[in-house]
């Protein structure tokens, strides 16, 4: 396996879309359960012109091109002020999870949102997802605020932020 990080594309809509309801349930709440449905998650974040996706493939793969997606990150750029982007999402296929894939997408994020003057990353996880809290803090995450409760009883919302440079 050959991991190759690229910018989503309009093309990408339907592979992307079924790649997110292949991890819907591993998000808490899942993802087709917050306001928007995915397709339009995703329509928005392929058309907005302050967010995008990157997408994690295997580029030895010659299948359909959803079984080439292994992971997705997603961001909104200038999210709180023009040097600011909020991570909105980050996945990882889970027949292929601890292999490094989240690392790989979220340094090519951080490559990419440098260059564009961006200075500080935020994400947010939920009290119950301890690998992604872990991952976060490794990365230099650091967090900053925590809604108690925010994701059902004893579930909270933790808020991390990180600067760049």
């Amino acid at each position: 396996m050959r991991i190759k990080v690229r910018e989503a594309e309009q093309e990408d809509y339907s592979p992307l879309c079924q790649f997110i309801e292949l991890v819907d349930n591993d998000f808490y709440p899942p993802l087709s359960m917050r306001g928007n449905s995915i397709a339009q998650r995703v329509r928005e974040c392929l058309s907005g012109p302050d967010s995008y996706y990157m997408i994690a493939e295997d580029d030895t793969c010659i299948e359909h091109p959803t079984d080439k997606i292994l992971g997705v990150i997603g961001c909104s750029k200038y999210w709180k002020s023009e040097k600011d982007a909020y991570i909105n999402l980050m996945c990882v296929h889970p027949g292929f999870r601890r292999k490094g894939i989240s690392e790989v997408l979220c340094k090519e994020l951080e490559k990419k949102t440098i260059a564009e003057g961006i200075r500080k990353l935020y994400v947010c996880t939920w009290s119950t997802n301890v690998a992604a809290m872990r991952f976060y803090e490794a990365k230099g995450f650091i967090p900053y605020c925590i809604v108690k409760n925010d994701r059902g009883n004893r579930v909270d919302t933790i808020h991390y932020r990180k600067t760049t440079v």
